[in-house]
């Protein structure tokens, strides 16, 4: 009784120390960070929010173009917004601190080319830094007080962490301004106070282990040194009359690089393991948007273009395409711009096998037959349809083991970029296929309706405590955090140099569209499922990544596009090398999972020092909601528990006990401040396993 009566007083005691330190929990990260402003007398960005637009935002320059209330905010003043219409400063009522909210709403009739301000007037009686997490769809712009903090050209979807500032507030008045710019589709904007430095490092931790932060790093990638160093980037110079919006590269049997292109040519590279002295020579002309390539032979190529799988021949040898054989027409195409196929990737028994994107510009999404699904095509040109519920399925390709993996991009039931193994007859989320079930092999075998609205490890937020029950959908081998790892997910390509490339022989290497990098994806099977980590690996390359391809000297050909989406880089299009320079970097190689916990291999022997501090790896983890919507947010974030880490003899193992662990979550590892035996810091220090299943 006495215990009971002492661990009373100690927990009313803590409760009390809290208190005072101004912390109340809320349901929420956010709120919780605002309740302890509040508590401290500190502005929380709560209360009236204005906003003016819509205004036009059409044109190249439009993100540069000065808008009215870039020149003086009057908030009695009356503006010409688009299409001439006369626009004043409003109240925002509908705007909400820590959500993602629907700009759409407030201009319904805008879909395209238009942007917004929103206003925020507040008091404070502090001067002190306040962070501000931030996410858009599309373009960001944060002015404070008349300073520019950002200037994000973006074409995104609105997820909260995107961006980071700081705001300096100042005693008196200050005034917030968020520009948000609209290229496309969606429109949104999401905003949030978070930890300020001024809180004393007790409440500091105690918000973080309630309520784990989302991860950032330097837009370059490489925290702990230069990526360069062991991976150099060399540039192809393209012709004039080549316009080389990389659709698909192969090479041939005799060393040469083919490259279709989105605007329907296939150029063949001579000399490609010399960027500088390569030719080019245009191999084939007139095909319809060609999203894919696989050689045959060095005569013989075959061509994914977007109503056909074509057949192209040089039947005499000169380096020129002279037949044009369409292998396969039996998939749908209705006009809709969205309507891609990708491929083919080819088996050992030559069947080809394509992904076949959904529409997206009005109506239903698989309106045109097939659309959403993975076909099946023999070498006699007979169609089969294989899988559904793919979405914009931009990569398919085959492990060395024989398995065949699609990479599947961010959008309506796709919570973010994800990469999964192609089963025979599996589904795999979004719903828009399901109209084809009928006419398959599988009609009356499997469902033509799927439920939604619960997560991928089983939990139900409208249903808590309710036992498990997981979506009827293939779980993806991993999950990409959207805009940490990449945001528009291109052709995965795995690394058979035989250690050519560097130390990650029998990887998988995946592009990103948007952001113009590449990342590394570490894959095991567990039960017979596959599941693994993706990792940063190289950036800074001109264009966005579309892409890949390995060629016999051991190096990575990067091919590249930025039509329709826009990338960073500066470069419409592009041809680039990737090379291993031969110095090996500190990286996480592999993680794997373990009866107990989780193992982590590295490239280099780690320091025991550095490894062994404090809070020198972190864990967390998070879930995803299985729903019809553009996107979802990480939910359910978690601090895990860690225990018993032990490191190799050799240093190049770190085994840890993660009690907590369940299937249908990724996990974050972090290893800020860790070093190598050599004092080195590793190169990328964060690793994301998604956890499909447990060993047995």
């Amino acid at each position: 009784m006495r215990l009971l009566v002492a661990l009373l007083a100690v927990g009313w005691s803590c409760a009390v120390a809290l208190a005072q330190e101004g912390y109340v929990k809320k349901a929420t990260r956010v709120e919780t960070i605002r309740a302890a402003l509040v508590a401290r007398g500190l502005p929380d960005l709560g209360g009236k929010w204005l906003h003016a637009g819509p205004f036009d935002f059409s044109g190249d320059g439009a993100f540069d173009a000065p808008l009215p209330p870039d020149a003086d905010i009057d908030l009695a003043a009356t503006y010409r917004g688009k299409g001439g219409v006369a626009i004043r400063w409003a109240a925002f009522d509908a705007f909400e601190l820590g959500k993602v909210v629907d700009l759409q709403k407030l201009y319904p009739t805008e879909r395209t080319s238009a942007a917004t301000y929103l206003l925020h007037d507040f008091e404070s009686k502090t001067a002190f830094p306040l962070p501000l997490s931030l996410g858009s769809d599309d373009t960001l712009t944060v002015i404070f007080n008349g300073v520019r903090l950002l200037h994000d050209n973006v074409n995104r979807a609105a997820v909260p962490d995107s961006d980071r500032v700081e705001l300096k507030v100042k005693v008196g008045k200050n005034r917030l301004v968020i520009k948000v710019g609209q290229y496309n589709f969606d429109w949104a904007v999401y905003v949030a106070p978070e930890v300020p430095g001024v809180f004393d490092e007790t409440l500091r931790r105690r918000i973080d282990r309630d309520f784990p932060p989302a991860a950032t790093r330097p837009p370059s990638g490489a925290v702990g040194g230069d990526e360069a160093k062991s991976y150099a980037v060399e540039t192809f110079a393209t012709p004039e009359n080549c316009v080389l919006e990389v659709g698909g590269l192969d090479f041939r049997p005799d060393g040469k690089l083919l490259a279709c292109t989105r605007r329907g040519e296939v150029w063949l590279i001579d000399n490609p393991t010399k960027p500088a002295a390569a030719k080019f020579t245009r191999f084939a002309a007139g095909l319809h948007e060609a999203l894919g390539l696989h050689v045959l032979d060095d005569r013989t190529v075959l061509v994914a273009q977007r109503p056909e799988l074509t057949r192209l021949t040089d039947s005499d040898g000169d380096g020129v395409a002279d037949r044009f054989t369409t292998v396969c027409d039996r998939w749908g195409v209705s006009g809709d711009y969205h309507e891609y196929a990708f491929g083919p990737a080819v088996d050992r028994a030559g069947d080809a096998f394509l992904t076949l994107n959904v529409g997206f510009g009005g109506g239903h999404q698989a309106k045109a037959a097939w659309r959403g699904w993975c076909v099946k095509v023999s070498p006699d040109g007979a169609m089969e349809p294989w899988a559904y519920g793919l979405r914009s399925p931009n990569g398919v390709t085959f492990s060395p083991d024989g398995d065949l993996f699609y990479a599947d991009n961010q959008g309506e039931w796709c919570a973010t970029n994800k990469l999964c193994q192609l089963k025979r007859g599996a589904f795999y989320g979004h719903q828009a296929g399901l109209k084809w079930v009928k006419d398959s092999p599988f009609a009356g075998t499997v469902k033509d309706t799927v439920a939604s609205g619960m997560h991928y490890d089983g939990t139900d937020p409208r249903k808590p405590g309710a036992a498990k029950v997981y979506p009827a959908v293939e779980p993806p081998a991993v999950w990409f955090p959207y805009g940490r790892m990449g945001q528009s997910l291109s052709e995965p390509k795995w690394d058979t140099t035989a250690g050519k490339f560097g130390p990650f022989a029998g990887q998988c290497f995946v592009g990103d569209q948007s952001r113009s990098v590449v990342m590394r994806v570490a894959l095991e099977k567990v039960n017979g499922v596959s599941q693994g980590a993706c990792f940063p690996f190289r950036g800074g390359f001109q264009c966005g990544v579309n892409r890949l391809a390995f060629g016999p000297d051991g190096s990575l050909y990067v091919g590249q596009t930025n039509r329709g989406w826009g990338s960073t880089g500066g470069k419409p299009y592009g041809l680039q090398r990737l090379r291993f320079t031969g110095e090996v970097p500190a990286e996480i190689h592999a993680v794997k999972v373990t009866p107990a916990g989780f193992a982590l291999s590295f490239t280099k022997p780690l320091d025991h020092a550095t490894i062994t501090k404090p809070d020198s790896v972190t864990l967390k983890s998070w879930t995803y909601a299985y729903l019809s919507n553009y996107g979802a947010p990480e939910a359910d974030q978690q601090a895990e528990p860690l225990s018993a880490s032990k490191l190799s003899a050799d240093g190049l193992t770190l085994t840890v006990a993660a009690p907590g662990r369940a299937k249908g979550r990724v996990f974050e590892f972090r290893l800020d401040g860790v070093k190598t035996a050599s004092g080195e810091p590793i190169l990328h220090p964060e690793a994301y396993y998604t956890l499909n299943e447990l060993p047995k």
